[in-house]
């Protein structure tokens, strides 16, 4: 949300209501709490939508895009059916982690002054720790192995 806030983007997103005031802080515009309502029925006319959860999400994220709009997918292949319907674009987002790639995020945190939250940290010892602490606790900000 930063990187996106950071680029003059208007930032619109989903969580539980307990998580509405932490993603105000980080910055989002427009906060929706997907327990009680349907972001599909509130957003509209966007330029883009990520999608990092796909399935029903993915399909949904069609109807808030504007046409000629973009919906890049970090689970989804690009569905030409529902391209043509909603006369957007969509694309499968894979990001490959390179000493330079991170080399140049780190730089770009620290010109546009980005600050990145973290939960917890464990030692490299205890990746498997860490593993599941993400996948059950369910933490709002980042979980990090120290290396």
């Amino acid at each position: 949300m930063h990187l996106a806030k950071n680029r003059g983007a208007f930032v619109a997103t989903t969580v539980k209501s307990v998580d509405k005031e932490f993603v105000q802080q980080l910055g989002a515009d427009e906060v929706i709490d997907y327990t009680t309502q349907s972001f599909d029925d509130i957003l509209q006319d966007y330029d883009a939508a990520l999608d990092t959860v796909g399935g029903e999400t993915y399909r949904k994220s069609f109807k808030v895009l504007k046409k000629s709009g973009i919906i890049v997918s970090m689970l989804e292949q690009p569905d030409l059916n529902l391209m043509k319907q909603y006369g957007v674009r969509s694309t499968f987002q894979f990001t490959e982690t390179t000493k330079e790639r991170l080399t140049k995020l780190t730089q770009w945190i620290d010109e546009n002054d980005i600050q990145v939250y973290v939960e917890k940290a464990f030692p490299s010892s205890e990746a498997a720790k860490a593993l599941d602490y993400q996948k059950d606790d369910h933490p709002r900000r980042k979980v990090i192995i120290i290396m």
